[in-house]
């Protein structure tokens, strides 16, 4: 501690930055009132996320932070997916959204109620300086009527510029209703709302001042046309089915893009096509990123020679020396749909499924550039490590088991991905105690067992639970996912597992639950309030209600006093992991 008191506060700052809030808040808050004010600060300049927390660091956050920097954040995250509840006790503690004077970003995610959500976006009316609302994902599918209402009030919020709503799900036909024009809202995302040309000329007339716009888009009728040009949308991100009149359509209608990025599916256009489009219509365009998937089908030619036929017109001058666009072709021969997916390259995409069996062809000089990929689906073999030789950055994992050899690939894999967080298992062999044996990465902290048999429900029973317990990754856990067969297993797990903080599960003698689906008496929940503190967060899953979520507070007796010596000590194993991290950072900066 002595070290950290002798360094300046400028450096302290400096060094904040490197840590997410949970490490900060665990290290920092209540130590002294010289760290008390530096949080302070760096909340002014810096995002308040809340979207990791324990209970009990919520509860000080609430109690003891939040009403001395209130008026003062720029950035807040809300989320109910590792943190049930948090919304709903933020609002009803009295921290409602329009207190955030300063607020200029707000992030929400996986909000459970479609009211939670209503509520804080009303709110914002009265915020003068937001300018960024992200609503990331959106869990309330069910009251769809009140969407429009919802969109009417992003719509009014006057300072807000960057606008991304992909975590609501709904029709085109709730964008027709919007009936406000917004003068600020300049970049716009909304790829889970489908929409149509004429959906587009009627959001475009309500949206005036759109510079960047991202959608999915259908269009297949000849009578659906795109009305207004847009001169100012200069970059546009597209997942499009449809014809190719309705592609010259939107183009030409977008005179000033000069980024494109676009996903196609069953829409053949080749580089030809694509050449004649941009000369056309986009003579200001400098990125072009495209994706198209297609299902060949059967003709005079092999498969081969239809992509050989499809790469080489992305080899002409346009391509390779007036815009250096490189294409690349993968496909599986295996595949009995004979899918055939045509990238550019760099590839700038969310997600890439690739498999052992899979063929590559390109444009590119040289075929080995260009194998960076975010998000991948890929089955594992002897050719895994040539392909992806490092796993450093690797953060969340969804693995299949088709057999008990599978077990030590994955231990491989484990001891390669130094920054795995998130861990979910699914297995076609009843071998789930196998995963336990494993030594696990230590950056495990979050973990889905609730579907690890793929054909059927497996229940923990008490000794499962206790092989969990006592396993590397049970003693490190924070999150976690599982169907338990006896409800007293459940009181083990949060007394054992004692750095978890959400326990997500469905369990075997919840019959009041199975009996009667739509039962209100939640004889279990009751149950577990008895037995549990009462300052444990407990509800039901929103969309899966025989899932139970437990948001565990670790301060069973009243919050203690900021200058407590007895919290002192609680923050001293995370002190060590900051002062270690530190001492890493300064040995980087100084080369030893």
């Amino acid at each position: 501690m002595v070290q950290l008191e002798s360094l300046a506060n400028e450096l302290l700052l400096d060094l904040f930055e490197f840590f997410d809030t949970t490490h900060l808040l665990q290290a920092f808050i209540g130590l002294n009132s010289r760290f008390n004010k530096l949080l302070n600060y760096h909340f002014q300049v810096h995002q308040l996320n809340l979207k990791s927390l324990s209970k009990e660091i919520f509860d000080n956050i609430s109690e003891k932070l939040l009403p001395l920097i209130i008026d003062q954040v720029i950035s807040l995250r809300l989320s109910s997916d590792e943190t049930p509840g948090l919304p709903e006790l933020l609002l009803s503690r009295g921290f409602t959204l329009n207190r955030f004077i300063c607020l200029q970003s707000l992030s929400l995610y996986r909000i459970n109620h479609f009211d939670t959500l209503y509520k804080i976006i009303y709110q914002c009316r009265y915020l003068p300086h937001l300018t960024h609302l992200n609503i990331v994902k959106y869990d309330d599918e069910e009251r769809q009527e009140n969407i429009v209402d919802l969109l009417n009030n992003i719509w009014s919020l006057s300072t807000l510029t960057h606008c991304n709503l992909n975590g609501l799900q709904t029709n085109e036909i709730r964008l027709l209703n919007i009936s406000i024009i917004s003068s600020s809202i300049e970049y716009l995302s909304i790829e889970n709302i489908p929409c149509n040309l004429n959906c587009l000329s009627h959001l475009f007339k309500f949206t005036p001042r759109l510079q960047q716009f991202c959608t999915t888009l259908y269009s297949y009728s000849r009578n659906d046309h795109l009305t207004n040009i847009m001169p100012s949308i200069e970059s546009i991100k597209l997942y499009f089915g449809g014809s190719i009149q309705s592609m010259n359509n939107l183009l030409e209608n977008m005179p000033n893009l000069s980024r494109l990025i676009i996903t196609t599916l069953q829409v053949y256009l080749d580089g030809n096509i694509w050449e004649q489009l941009i000369s056309t219509y986009l003579p200001k365009l400098k990125r072009f990123h495209l994706k198209m998937e297609l299902e060949f089908r059967e003709n005079n030619n092999t498969i081969e020679e239809t992509i050989d036929e499809l790469l080489s017109s992305f080899r002409t001058p346009f391509w390779l020396q007036e815009h250096q666009w490189y294409v690349r072709c993968h496909w599986n021969p295996s595949d009995p749909y004979k899918w055939i997916t045509l990238y550019t390259l760099p590839y700038s995409f969310d997600t890439f499924d690739y498999s052992n069996k899979s063929c590559t062809k390109s444009t590119c000089y040289d075929e080995q550039q260009y194998w960076s990929y975010d998000h991948i689906n890929l089955s594992f073999d002897n050719t895994f490590w040539s392909r992806f030789p490092s796993l450093n950055h690797l953060k969340s994992l969804h693995v299949y088991i088709y057999k008990y050899s599978d077990y030590y690939q994955l231990q491989t894999l484990f001891d390669q991905a130094s920054c795995l967080y998130s861990l979910k298992l699914q297995s076609f062999i009843d071998s789930s105690i196998k995963l336990f044996e494993l030594t696990t990465s230590k950056s495990i902290r979050r973990i889905d067992l609730i579907n690890i048999l793929f054909n059927r429900s497996i229940y923990y029973t008490k000794e499962d639970c206790f092989t969990l317990i006592n396993s590397i990754l049970g003693i490190q856990c924070e999150i976690l996912s599982i169907r338990i067969k006896h409800r007293i297993n459940i009181l083990d797990l949060i007394r054992h597992m004692s750095k978890l903080r959400l326990l997500i599960f469905e369990c075997e003698d919840d019959k009041e639950f199975f009996r009667n689906f739509s039962s209100s008496k939640n004889e279990l929940v009751q149950w577990l309030q008895y037995y549990l503190s009462s300052t444990h967060i407990i509800t039901r899953h929103p969309r899966q209600p025989s899932l139970i979520r437990i948001w565990i507070n670790r301060e069973t007796k009243k919050i203690l006093p900021l200058n407590s010596d007895i919290l002192k000590m609680k923050h001293r194993n995370t002190l060590s992991y900051v002062l270690t991290s530190f001492r890493q950072y300064f040995n980087k900066i100084l080369g030893n």
